[in-house]
């Protein structure tokens, strides 16, 4: 077997270089995290780093940075909700990403209130509501386990399917009508 010379291991000069591009080349799913604080504000952050998984035990695994304006709400409130978002929605995606706007991120009358008081995306196309379960540190992020105890399904319109918002090579992209390999 030929050894390939084009790999990189941490701590070598061009490991994080490589590494994020790697990484931007890893097809992930935008979504919306909302909350609720105590005192009944909305908070919120778009996450690329959710992941459903058992349907068994239903439950969601989502990463937050621990500086963001979201996480002490999610850490004190145990509830949070996934708001899978749209190409439609792309003028939300960038409220929630910028700190700077982060006042106009509920301003749209496209919010409602659910589950514990949470607020979900009415045109998204799944909203999950949980509960957080554990939180693990790592580093600067967070890794919140949500038990899903509620879900919400959007319209779904055969004639115009949704074109779910993906994330890849550094920015948003669309995923409907590519052809299949």
């Amino acid at each position: 077997m030929n050894k390939h010379p084009d790999f990189y291991r941490e701590g070598e000069c061009d490991f994080s270089k490589n590494l994020r591009q790697a990484l931007r080349g890893t097809v992930v799913n935008v979504a919306l995290l909302t909350t609720r604080d105590h005192s009944g504000g909305f908070h919120g952050l778009a996450v690329t780093t959710a992941v459903p998984f058992s349907t068994h035990r239903p439950a969601i695994i989502v990463a937050v940075n621990n500086h963001a304006s979201a996480f002490p709400a999610i850490r004190d409130s145990g509830y949070f909700c996934l708001n899978q978002i749209t190409t439609n929605d792309i003028d939300l995606l960038d409220r929630f990403c910028r700190s700077d706007k982060r006042a106009s991120r509920f301003t749209s009358d496209r919010w409602v209130e659910g589950m514990h008081g949470l607020p979900y995306l009415a045109g998204a196309t799944t909203c999950f509501f949980c509960d957080v379960q554990q939180a693990y540190a790592h580093d600067d992020q967070t890794v919140f386990i949500g038990k899903i105890d509620g879900v919400r399904l959007g319209h779904r319109c055969p004639e115009t399917p949704e074109d779910p918002l993906i994330w890849l090579n550094g920015g948003a992209a669309k995923l409907a009508r590519r052809e299949i390999a």
